[in-house]
């Protein structure tokens, strides 16, 4: 099995960490901040039939869309949601973004404690338009036809305390493909209390 990971938006591998530890293939796709379509695109070319790609946030819309260009083995979708401009009231999102253009890296560095609790990703630094751009169209980018018609072995993973992308979305992405299946963990954004036995035993769904 090759495992392909997407991180979420302002971060980085490392918080993939613990799955370099589960005896498979590791490789990480890391954003260059261009476009969800070009983005998408370099995803799509390392996926082979032996990959699993496993999609964080904003990696997990990518590695949806991606799947639609080469299907992998399977998808493991991590705090994802169908759109996320409608997992917020409008006025959240723009609080966000207005202080994002005000106090950039600041925010950055909020936002990232607020996920992981502790810093992280501290070497990875943004192009503060590139940046704010990929998110904005992030936002706006609605993906519930395209997990809809989603054919292929396919595991969502999202914590029940998720202060990013609610629990509720997990929900709609069910709704939207029964087919899907659902690892609630009690925890926040991203499962960072997994250990490497604990992705084994989610993985072992795709062999």
């Amino acid at each position: 099995m090759h495992l392909l990971t997407v991180h979420g938006w302002a971060f980085c591998p490392e918080v993939f960490k613990a799955l370099e530890g589960v005896g498979e293939k590791v490789e990480h796709h890391t954003l260059v901040y261009t476009s969800l379509k070009k983005e998408a695109q370099k995803v799509a070319e390392r996926i082979t039939p032996q990959t699993v790609v496993v999609g964080w946030s904003l990696g997990a819309t990518l590695a949806v869309l991606a799947s639609h260009t080469v299907p992998p083995k399977g998808l493991v979708l991590i705090g994802a949601t169908p759109h996320f401009g409608k997992a917020w009231k409008r006025e959240y999102i723009e609080r966000f973004f207005s202080e994002l253009r005000t106090r950039f890296e600041e925010k950055i560095e909020q936002f990232r404690l607020s996920v992981w609790g502790e810093p992280i990703c501290e070497n990875t630094h943004l192009e503060r338009e590139r940046a704010i751009k990929l998110l904005e169209e992030f936002v706006e980018t609605d993906i519930s036809q395209e997990v809809a018609s989603l054919k292929i072995s396919s595991l969502l993973v999202h914590g029940k305390k998720d202060p990013i992308t609610p629990f509720r979305e997990a929900k709609k992405m069910l709704k939207l493909n029964p087919r899907l299946e659902l690892t609630a963990y009690d925890g926040g954004h991203f499962p960072k209390t997994f250990t490497p036995n604990d992705w084994k035993a989610l993985l072992r769904r795709f062999r």
